[in-house]
């Protein structure tokens, strides 16, 4: 049995200590989960990984409290969106526990944990078209939650953007962005809300365009080093950019209502082996940049170990994705619960909050939704 954990640096293992099991990662010659995506593609392969968790589940809420199904996992099952929704759903995905006692995959306790609890107001989307592949994430507004469940907005959100890039010639994520948001404005099934989006097209000569709008965000990771990292679009502290529905009555209530066209695109020629991360704010609100390339450079010397010789190029790659989302989604989780009193670093929401709003005293960790999805690039066979 390898242990991820006690290859962490200590630094690591003695602060973010948490209620959380060790990671528990056993390699045999069983085929990843997920394996790489287009096995046919003339330069490049992108393995997934995908992890997220709902705020109102275990441990910041008892394991036996009932929590109603978010956005249209609850609503009509011959809708196109409550299917599609389903079927990401049904997407092999951690929920950061840390432990996997399955090689190559998820155990059936994860997977039906992961299902209960559900990814709560965020959402994500995964998309082939043709040789590219589109990933989008999106975090629902959790102001709007007197009016309307703001899980809608971010899973139609996704629906949409994913429908769009399936449909539409352009490779360009801001168009298709601008036209996924004008699908929303038009859908009954979401009368009010608000949500935040990052989405990228990989494309299968290694180049990658990003759109980002509100304060999700991406990182390319080479070499276990932090290539780019994007940066939060906010209007004030605690207030991303958002694209909004807003109701005919609430018009006049000052709510905020951005544009696509306010979105950051930025273009990228990825290289073998770089490692592509997409996240809600549950995590850059909680885990500081510096501990990405710990986590990850503690996770290749597992993989490069002798005890996972037998692993092909492929394996690993897909390995890696799936237990670095994982990872980050545990390890934001443990920052979430810090209160602020433990020795050494604070959480970046408690630096903004101190130097934005001293007045209100924050301190520790955010508890929020949190959503990761991992892209590996490697080369085709």
């Amino acid at each position: 049995m390898v242990l991820l954990r006690s290859s962490l640096p200590r630094s690591l293992r003695s602060t973010l200590s948490s209620p959380f099991h060790p990671i528990q990662s056993r390699f045999k010659s069983t085929s990843p989960t997920i394996s790489p995506l287009y096995p046919t593609s003339s330069s490049y392969n992108y393995s997934l990984g995908l992890s997220y968790a709902s705020k109102y589940s275990p441990p910041f809420i008892p394991p036996n409290q009932k929590i109603p199904p978010y956005g249209f996992m609850s609503r009509d099952k011959d809708d196109g969106i409550t299917k599609w929704v389903n079927e990401m759903m049904d997407f092999p995905a951690g929920r950061g526990e840390l432990t996997s006692g399955q090689d190559g995959g998820w155990t059936e306790e994860v997977r039906k944990g992961v299902r209960r609890w559900g990814a709560g107001e965020d959402f994500f989307g995964i998309q082939r078209v043709g040789n590219d592949l589109h990933l989008s994430l999106s975090d629902g507004v959790g102001g709007w939650t007197d009016r309307v469940d703001p899980s809608l907005f971010s899973q139609a959100l996704c629906y949409h953007y994913s429908t769009i890039a399936s449909q539409f010639n352009s490779s360009d994520p801001v168009e298709i962005l601008d036209k996924a948001y004008r699908q929303l404005l038009d859908d009954q099934r979401v009368i009010a809300g608000g949500a935040t989006l990052v989405g990228v097209r990989l494309g299968e000569e290694g180049d990658a365009s990003f759109v980002n709008l509100g304060d999700s965000g991406y990182a390319i990771m080479r070499n276990d080093q932090i290539k780019y990292i994007s940066k939060p679009q906010t209007h004030f502290f605690n207030c991303p950019l958002q694209l909004s529905k807003i109701p005919k009555d609430m018009r006049q209530a000052g709510i905020i209502h951005d544009q696509p066209s306010m979105a950051d695109l930025q273009n990228f020629e990825l290289e073998t082996g770089d490692v592509v991360i997409l996240f809600t704010d549950g995590l850059s609100d909680n885990l500081p940049t510096t501990h990405l390339p710990l986590l990850s450079s503690s996770l290749t010397q597992l993989l490069n170990s002798p005890l996972n010789s037998h692993l092909t190029l492929s394996e690993r790659d897909a390995e890696f994705a799936r237990l670095f989302s994982d990872i980050l989604v545990g390890y934001g989780r443990m920052a979430m619960a810090r209160t602020g009193d433990e020795k050494g670093w604070k959480t970046p929401f408690e630096i903004e909050a101190t130097r934005e709003v001293p007045q209100n005293g924050w301190r520790g960790g955010k508890v929020d939704d949190i959503t990761v999805m991992t892209a590996v690039v490697s080369e085709s066979d």
